[in-house]
């Protein structure tokens, strides 16, 4: 992974949506969200490496990224206290763009709706396609 360092801290935008940030919502502190930037830590994402390219990635409030429930289209992307382990790929031809997929699965992370850009839009898991909504850019914190 040449665009994240272990134990860096991101904010994660998604490259179709580009005012739509991973969010761990205020609302219920466990829903995974698209929001506009606001500079919290619950915007902020720290990837810790367990080998090769699974990390572990940790909300700036504490909690972890995880999946509710088995992978498979639609399924929620949540936070929680338990540690999760991501399979993250970057995207070539795009400068700092990532994919977080559930290890040994086609399972990704995506901004709902097509990437649909309001504020609250739900975070899932999809299987892999083309789209853009699918796309993290990292910038450091």
């Amino acid at each position: 992974m040449a665009c994240i360092q272990s134990g860096g801290r991101y904010v994660l935008t998604n490259v179709q949506a580009t005012n739509s940030c991973l969010d761990l919502s205020g609302g219920d502190h466990r829903s995974i969200i698209g929001y506009p930037p606001n500079g919290g830590s619950n915007q902020q994402w720290e990837f810790h490496r367990v080998e090769g390219n699974l990390f572990t990635v940790r909300s700036g409030t504490g909690l972890h990224l995880r999946i509710d429930g088995e992978p498979a289209d639609g399924v929620r992307v949540v936070a929680g206290p338990d540690r999760y382990i991501w399979y993250v790929e970057d995207v070539p031809g795009i400068d700092r763009a990532i994919r977080l997929f559930v290890p040994e699965t086609q399972f990704n992370i995506d901004l709902s709706d097509h990437g649909n850009p309001n504020p609250g839009t739900p975070v899932t898991l999809w299987a892999r396609w083309d789209g853009q909504n699918q796309l993290w850019r990292l910038q450091q914190v």
